[in-house]
């Protein structure tokens, strides 16, 4: 019995290791997800606004997307708010959040899982 119990104890620990997500390299992301953008990953973590005009409405301001993201880059990790065709300065060059995806509509609300973002990389 008391060589069974080290054996127990390992698969126990075994069993709380986690698999690291894989990192897309498209660029490509929804939230919770890692995308690579040039040497920069990127994981956005929550919509902070989404304030797009919808596609069935008219408005006076196309409005915008702001996305609370993990910026990682060169090991350092920060999080920044990424503004939907503004460009970020990162340690050496600049992340864009180019396209959000749905488009928004007056009669259906997004859910945080349907989102998904698009970021680019442009060295400086």
């Amino acid at each position: 019995m008391k060589a069974i119990l080290p054996i127990f104890a390992a698969l126990a620990v075994s069993a709380c290791a986690t698999i690291p997500a894989a990192v897309r390299d498209d660029g490509f992301a929804r939230l919770g997800e890692a995308s690579r953008a040039g040497p920069v990953t990127l994981r956005p973590t929550r919509v902070v606004e989404d304030s797009r005009c919808p596609m069935n409405a008219r408005c006076i301001w196309a409005g915008r997307v702001v996305l609370e993201t993990t910026v990682i880059e060169s090991g350092r990790s920060q999080v920044r708010n990424l503004i939907l065709g503004e460009p970020a300065l990162t340690l050496n060059g600049e992340v864009m959040l180019d396209s959000v995806e749905p488009p928004t509509r007056t009669d259906t609300p997004i859910r945080p899982g349907d989102y998904r973002f698009h970021f680019s990389y442009r060295a400086r």
